[in-house]
């Protein structure tokens, strides 16, 4: 498909580009002298559908209102509503000034008699037609394009310049999966019951009867369809056990005046005879770290998803759900937080397990987020706590906590307030009595009971060190260690899984000499050694030899061989992308092929940062070669020349360690 635009020097009039142009070698000035009135400048552009298979859209209308000045506030008039035949040459015509572009693929109706933005807006679509096309509409607006002139064109809200204007189509309607895979015995408290829910039936509530081309509030007065009802049949042979998948539900664009109305499921299920009713609220806010929300939206183009995994009580919202939001195709745009204080969390229960490794909470908010600790828990000794934020607009991120070295004693859960302005949510923060076990009867370095590199012995490491953890030749000590009947690679009490005691832990099972986990105060050669029921000495840790105890925690992050820049830098050309990195310091580069492979596979683990929101980012091999990186091609092997010329985002690398010597 390709589109040509007309450029009428007379009126000032500039060129609109749709997704990707050529231009073949023309120029054209954004002179307002009435040189060239009326000339035809073409231009051959060749769209590319972004969102899904070219073939899902069968017919495109582009419709253009502008100012026609450059007075952003001024009345927008009707320039361009036409049909573009996807198989022919198409000319369009638009001006210099603020432009709204509006792209509709596979149109629900008749749109040629459109004359106004508020023509657009009133276009509704009866729900159960829209659903069961044969082809879905498509629909993209673009809105206050700033046209200056062929060269210089500015999307809304961009500083710099773009000589083509990239439209990318989504979806007017959203989809939802529903899995069930789980054990049908109902659990109280974390316990089993004997009780098991048989469940039958599965309903969609309040679906409404239109949507909305232009997104739009829903007025609840508009109604709902009857509810969809799916029977649940069980596809698993396993006793107990409970299996069955809904395939994609299309569902409409959704957005409730009153959260009261959201959209939702019922689940209905017996047993003893007594109907058990889940009620699961559907949209947005499900999961508001991947959608960036906490409204209770179907949003248009989007993939709401529902693993159903555990029956946590006898109805109402007692169900185990792992949901997800993400975008339908490649396109998930995230949605900026705006409105009054609000606080959004992943999870309302943190495990602290380890004294050596954050458990974290992700949150979304619109304010900077404060912690507040029971009035008998203080930071150092009985916990430690980090806060972690995605990006320097501190609208999401997480809140990590492990257990201080003092904590050693029985199960208890701390009552926590995340707080971010006016909003808060509790956190229950569980912690564990310390499991210790006698383990190393023959002496050894602090170093070797540790299981770090022998250089431990003379550097201050902290209660751990992955550098040190890493470097060490061969495993000695509690990294070595894992009780008998235990597999060693078992992920909870395997081998890595249990660390050096520490003065506590030692007192607590009145051990005889031993080497405890705490370094000296003030002393980085030194550490302390514990006996018997709260004594305590200390001594040099390279010349010294003790036994030992391990005690369970959790086993150490796999970390990546590099550690990534904090932030994306975007809009950059080839030439200035490796200068980015050189302009961060020593060490500082663009990565490899390799290396955005693997950060693409392990965003958010692995010692890798989680806010990576570009959809294309450069890279460099080792042999100079330039390459771009993305979510289809991510280690940037198709990398092309059209590729090479663009413009996009920097994320530079640096080794995670010095090399040794």
């Amino acid at each position: 498909m390709r589109l040509k635009l007309v450029y009428i020097y007379s009126f000032v009039v500039t060129l609109l580009y749709l997704l990707t142009a050529c231009t073949d070698g023309i120029e054209a000035s954004s002179d307002s002298n009435g040189q060239g009135e009326g000339k035809e400048i073409p231009v051959s552009i060749m769209p590319k559908l972004v969102a899904g298979d070219e073939n899902e859209v069968s017919q495109l209308r582009v419709i253009i209102f502008s100012t026609r000045t450059s007075n952003p506030y001024g009345p927008k008039v009707l320039v361009s509503n036409q049909l573009i035949d996807i198989n022919e040459d198409h000319v369009a015509i638009t001006y210099i000034g603020y432009n709204d572009i509006y792209v509709i693929g596979n149109e629900p109706v008749d749109l040629s008699g459109i004359n106004s933005p508020e023509d657009l807006k009133n276009i509704q679509m009866n729900t159960e037609s829209s659903l069961s096309a044969s082809k879905f509409v498509f629909f993209r607006q673009l809105l206050n394009v700033n046209v200056r002139s062929k060269n210089e064109i500015y999307p809304e809200g961009a500083s710099v310049p773009v000589s083509k204007l990239e439209i990318k189509l989504q979806r007017v309607i959203a989809k939802l999966s529903v899995k069930f895979d789980l054990s049908t015995e109902i659990c109280e408290n974390g316990n089993p019951t004997g009780e098991y829910v048989n469940f039958e039936s599965m309903e969609l509530l309040r679906t409404p009867k239109y949507s909305s081309l232009v997104p739009n509030k829903y007025k609840i007065e508009e109604g709902f369809l009857d509810n969809r009802v799916f029977s649940l049949g069980n596809g698993s042979t396993e006793q107990n056990h409970f299996a069955w998948s809904s395939g994609d539900i299309y569902l409409p664009e959704y957005l409730p005046m009153d959260e009261i109305y959201r959209m939702a499921l019922r689940i209905k299920g017996t047993s003893r005879g007594i109907t058990r009713i889940y009620t699961l609220p559907i949209g947005d806010a499900m999961n508001s770290i991947d959608s960036h929300s906490t409204e209770w939206n179907i949003t248009r183009n989007r993939h709401y998803s529902l693993n159903i995994k555990a029956v946590t009580g006898y109805g109402e919202e007692s169900l185990e759900v792992k949901s997800n939001v993400s975008g339908w195709s490649e396109i998930n745009v995230p949605i900026e937080i705006t409105g009054a204080s609000f606080l959004a969390v992943n999870k309302k229960t943190v495990e602290v397990k380890s004294l050596r490794f954050y458990s974290y909470v992700r949150f979304a908010c619109n304010a900077p987020v404060e912690v507040k600790l029971p009035d008998e828990v203080t930071i150092g000794n009985q916990l430690q706590m980090t806060i972690e934020y995605d990006d320097a607009n501190q609208k999401s991120g997480r809140v990590g906590f492990r257990r201080g070295n003092w904590n050693t004693g029985n199960d208890i859960i701390y009552v926590t307030t995340l707080k971010s302005g006016t909003a808060s949510v509790e956190l229950n923060l569980q912690l564990y009595r310390s499991e210790t076990i006698r383990v190393g009867n023959n002496p050894v370095t602090w170093a070797e009971a540790m299981g770090y590199w022998e250089e431990a012995n003379w550097i201050r490491t902290g209660i751990y060190n992955d550098e040190f953890y890493k470097r060490a030749t061969q495993e000695t000590g509690c990294r070595k260690y894992y009780p008998e009947e235990v597999n060693e690679n078992d992920a909870i009490r395997g081998k890595g899984c249990w660390r050096l005691a520490t003065i506590r832990e030692n007192w607590a099972i009145n051990s005889a000499e031993a080497w405890c986990i705490e370094e000296h105060d003030t002393n980085d050669r030194k550490a302390y050694v514990s006996y018997g029921s709260g004594h305590l000495i200390d001594n040099y840790k390279e010349n010294k030899q003790y036994r030992y105890n391990c005690t369970l925690d959790v086993r150490p992050p796999e970390l990546s061989d590099f550690i990534v820049s904090s932030s994306d830098v975007t809009n950059v050309t080839k030439g200035n992308a490796s200068s980015i990195c050189t302009n961060l310091g020593s060490g500082w580069r663009l990565p490899t092929g390799k290396e955005m492979n693997y950060v693409f596979l392990n965003a958010g683990t692995n010692g890798l940062p989680n806010n990576f929101f570009s959809d294309s980012y450069w890279g460099k091999n080792e042999d100079g070669t330039f390459i771009v990186a993305t979510m289809s091609d991510p280690d940037g092997s198709a990398t092309t020349d059209e590729l090479r010329n663009g413009r996009h985002t920097v994320r530079c690398v640096k080794l995670r360690y010095t090399p040794i010597g």
